[in-house]
């Protein structure tokens, strides 16, 4: 695991998407279980998996590749939203460095 990447993707999950810092570690929980299911890991391979990597990856995927500023993905904010109000409600609150 890359943890300059994953830094990346919890900054930008805290000051671009304004989630609270014990939410972007089940968010990030998710990511990375979602990453390793895919055969990558929480960098910059992974933020190009896409649908190949199944639906939830790939909103996964498309998280990884705007924090790590890439040009963007083909999911919309809605679905991200949408996926993550999902992981929030089935995982349970991790430390705020998890």
């Amino acid at each position: 695991m890359n943890s300059i990447d994953e830094a990346k993707v919890r900054g930008y999950l805290q000051y671009q998407m304004h989630y609270d810092p014990y939410e972007c570690g089940a968010i990030l929980h998710n990511i990375r279980d979602l990453a390793r299911i895919a055969g990558h890991e929480l960098d910059h391979r992974f933020a190009h998996a896409g649908l190949g990597a199944g639906p939830e990856a790939r909103v996964a995927a498309g998280i990884v590749d705007l924090a790590l500023g890439g040009g963007g993905c083909e999911t919309s904010r809605y679905a991200i939203n949408q996926e993550i109000g999902h992981w929030l409600r089935t995982t349970p609150p991790t430390g705020a460095i998890a």
